[in-house]
């Protein structure tokens, strides 16, 4: 059997509402030459029985089944399979455009780039979505040959989202997604992925659509264990510094705006701390200890910040509630 030219991950989990119509938006791409991995992790409803469908249908989806294991878990499973030159990732409910496939291997051929990336859409509800321009030309809106320089110093538009690219396959050669990271992998890994990569080409057009579910991970509780994925990002992003010593400085601001971003300025948009004791108390020690190790820089953040990690670390409620306007 030939190899395919690219292969598709999809981790799946109890995504039953949602899982043909993604599946079916994949079956419809103008692009042909693809392989479908799906990763089924654990699931406990109507899933597996989906995925037979369509691997009996057609032998481009391949199915793999294991214990429930994580987001990170999965997609690791599904790139050590993966045969093809190129790489893709789904989430179980998204959609992609007709033309995902077709655009992003077009420009990545033609520019020899490591990144082909896109932009996306978000929708809200429980039906298939339908774009509204189903027939798209190609194009290429910039192209980078510093793709992390441009990312995170000239702040060019480069989603970090993995589902928004389509890589090439040595990439992961010594990178994969982290475990401690179930949730917000991806994160990481494409830090890892532009500080690697020579060339990148963008396409701005958006050629997916994220569905907002209840179930989404930007929705969800801020439960203990997604917490302790704040903190394990922070310290993750710090251990590249030993690869890359020459992008300490960069590496250390990145840190230090997710340690913000998603220790207090999410926190805040949605809890009072001063009502909130536990969660609030499980953040101010993440955010001490990051400092106490290096870390968290303070000075990597703007003044406003400054005062309010100052704030929020000290209880100053009245302070942050000031802030926070």
């Amino acid at each position: 059997m030939s190899e395919p030219l690219i292969s598709i991950i999809i981790p799946v989990y109890n995504s039953a509402k949602y899982l043909q119509m993604t599946l079916q938006a994949v079956q419809a791409q103008t692009f042909k030459d693809f392989e479908v991995i799906c990763v089924d992790d654990g699931s406990s409803d109507d899933s597996p029985q989906i995925l037979e469908r369509f691997a009996t249908a057609d032998n481009r989806f391949k199915i793999h089944r294991q214990t429930n294991a994580g987001g990170s878990a999965a997609r690791n499973k599904g790139l050590e399979l993966a045969r093809g030159k190129y790489i893709a990732f789904l989430d179980n409910d998204d959609i992609y455009h007709p033309q995902y496939l077709e655009i992003l291997y077009q420009n990545i051929v033609a520019e020899d780039a490591d990144l082909s990336c896109c932009s996306y859409l978000r929708f809200k509800g429980h039906g298939d979505y339908k774009f509204a321009d189903v027939s798209m030309t190609p194009r290429v809106d910039f192209i980078s040959e510093q793709p992390f320089i441009d990312k995170f110093m000239h702040k060019k538009k480069i989603e970090m989202l993995m589902w928004t690219k389509l890589y090439r396959r040595e990439l992961f050669d010594d990178i994969r997604f982290a475990l401690d990271l179930p949730a917000i992998n991806d994160i990481l890994l494409n830090i890892e992925i532009l500080l690697k990569s020579k060339k990148a080409v963008v396409c701005r057009a958006p050629l997916i659509a994220y569905r907002i579910i209840e179930t989404s991970q930007t929705l969800k509780d801020l439960a203990p264990k997604r917490i302790e994925e704040f903190k394990n990002l922070c310290v993750d992003i710090n251990k590249l510094i030993a690869a890359y010593p020459e992008q300490r400085k960069i590496l250390k601001r990145i840190a230090a705006r997710y340690a913000y971003g998603m220790h207090i300025k999410e926190y805040l948009a949605r809890y009072n701390p001063a009502q909130d004791g536990e969660r609030y108390e499980m953040l101010r020690q993440n955010l001490t200890e990051l400092q106490q190790s290096g870390c968290l820089v303070p000075s990597m953040l703007n003044l406003r910040q400054r005062i309010t990690l100052w704030a929020f670390c000290r209880g100053r409620y009245t302070l942050l509630n000031l802030l926070k306007r």
